[in-house]
């Protein structure tokens, strides 16, 4: 993965706070592996597949749907409001953003544990 350049640093309390939530670990762990801009739906399905310990093509699509709302209502405003990943409403994807480089390390150990 190509390392990110940034400008300024989270605090390590927000770092803390933006891995606290298991989802929230799942998503970054999952944009780090990826490196590229990612469909929220291809997330969520990925996300509720993990919950649920299924495979993504055996996830309900009520369940895919869940998980889409619960990112979009809990953690995408936290994540885009301190610069961790970046948002592209027309392809309705994420990527992460200059601000997620200071802690490239613990989203390595995330990528790995979510395999």
């Amino acid at each position: 993965m190509a390392t990110r350049s940034h400008t300024a640093e989270l605090p390590g309390d927000v770092v803390d706070d933006l891995l606290a939530a298991p989802r929230r670990r799942r998503l970054l762990g999952l944009l780090y592996r990826r490196d590229e801009p990612t469909a929220l739906a291809t997330l969520a399905a990925h996300i509720a597949a993990a919950e649920a310990g299924v495979p993504v093509e055996d996830v309900r699509p009520e369940d895919r749907r869940a998980v889409w709302w619960a990112l979009h209502e809990e953690d995408l405003p936290k994540l885009l409001a301190t610069d961790v990943v970046a948002y592209d409403s027309t392809r309705d994807a994420l990527s992460l953003s200059r601000a997620a480089a200071q802690f490239e390390g613990r989203l390595a150990g995330l990528a790995a544990d979510d395999r």
